[in-house]
């Protein structure tokens, strides 16, 4: 079986990659038989190591995706622009447009058997009800990020509607552990700037992943998924957001008091701040009323229908130590310093946003 694998250089794809190379017997496949899409500027030192096909193209480059996805009987589609800071023109572009180009060049090979689209619990939105949300939750996205992976769904079960194609969405929380280089490095570069705040009592919940449970869990509805159409919410633990935040005070000896907000004095405050950026044309602040929303509500996952069906069950389920974990790895690899108080590793996708604006500026 020829598998296809785009996002193989992010975190999730880098992992999944790592999973399927290291167990080929398991999933019943040879590792010449995996192929990973990379663009001409990726970063793929790691994936020539593991020693996989590599098939230079881009999602904006139909001719390319034709090229890539010939023979190939799964697709794992996990390449997305993610931050959700970023140019709406850039998301409708690559996550939207990029996956209706690869879904089209897809289901014309006669070979294609099962497509799996990554997806994120963002499609539900921030302003849910407290008990556990299943597959079926109304969608309600609130960022542009978010907006953009509902309207990649949408493209995927129409494009692969009639066909006999097996399509599996899997819907990931937050993404941690060991090689995380967006949520943990800004979290930390947030206690370094004491602005990490307590959003009402802080005992509200929400779902995280660690990042091998993630692949696990999507290598498993690839491999094993038989239905037409299936949506899987996927998380390794449900953590509070006190417990959250003490578990980074606590890896990076950070002792300060963490001052406690009404949400709606949150929300207030993040509304200017949103305000003011428009107003100077600084685009979207990195504090926003989503952004409080996602910390300062309750979200959490239920994932039985995964369970059910593949009686799959994360390994993961410690929040406090994934966390520990995911921060010392950062610590073990230089990216702290503590000393002029900054998080060194910074993601390439905002590092390119900041590029912009100072061009913009200049």
């Amino acid at each position: 079986m020829k598998v296809l694998i785009t996002g193989g250089t992010g975190f999730v794809g880098g992992k999944l990659i790592e999973e399927l190379v290291a167990e080929q017997e398991k999933w019943g496949i040879k590792k010449e038989e995996i192929y990973a899409l990379v663009r001409e500027t990726s970063h793929i030192d790691h994936l020539k190591k593991l020693g996989i096909n590599l098939i230079q193209g881009d999602l904006t480059d139909k001719p390319s995706l034709q090229e890539a996805v010939k023979g190939k009987e799964l697709l794992f589609h996990l390449g997305a622009v993610v931050l959700d800071q970023s140019d709406p023109k850039m998301l409708q572009k690559v996550n939207v447009e990029g996956t209706k180009n690869l879904v089209e060049a897809f289901k014309s090979e006669p070979e294609a058997r099962k497509f799996v689209f990554i997806s994120t619990w963002g499609v539900y939105g921030y302003k849910v009800k407290s008990k556990p949300m299943l597959e079926t939750q109304p969608l309600n996205p609130t960022n542009d990020y978010h907006k953009s992976k509902v309207a990649a769904e949408q493209v995927l079960k129409t494009a692969l509607s009639g066909t006999a194609i097996n399509l599996a969405i899997v819907r990931l929380p937050m993404i941690l552990g060991p090689g995380d280089t967006l949520t943990t490095p800004r979290v930390i570069q947030a206690f370094f700037d004491k602005k990490v705040k307590m959003i009402g009592n802080g005992k509200n919940l929400f779902s995280a992943v660690h990042v091998k449970d993630a692949a696990q869990a999507i290598l498993t509805v690839g491999f094993k998924i038989k239905g037409r159409f299936k949506i899987y919410n996927v998380k390794s633990f449900d953590i509070s957001q006190k417990d959250y935040w003490a578990a980074h005070m606590k890896e990076i000896n950070y002792t300060d008091k963490i001052n406690m907000f009404p949400k709606w004095l949150a929300m207030l405050y993040a509304w200017t701040k949103e305000v003011g950026a428009k107003i100077k044309g600084q685009g979207k602040p990195t504090l926003s009323r989503h952004r409080v929303m996602r910390y300062g509500n309750t979200r959490i996952l239920d994932i039985t229908q995964i369970q059910k069906d593949f009686q799959w069950k994360p390994e993961f389920t410690d929040g406090i130590k994934v966390i520990q974990d995911t921060v010392q790895w950062l610590i073990e690899n230089d990216f702290v310093d503590f000393e002029h108080k900054e998080v060194r590793l910074l993601r390439r996708w905002e590092d390119a946003l900041k590029r912009k604006k100072n061009m913009k500026k200049s």
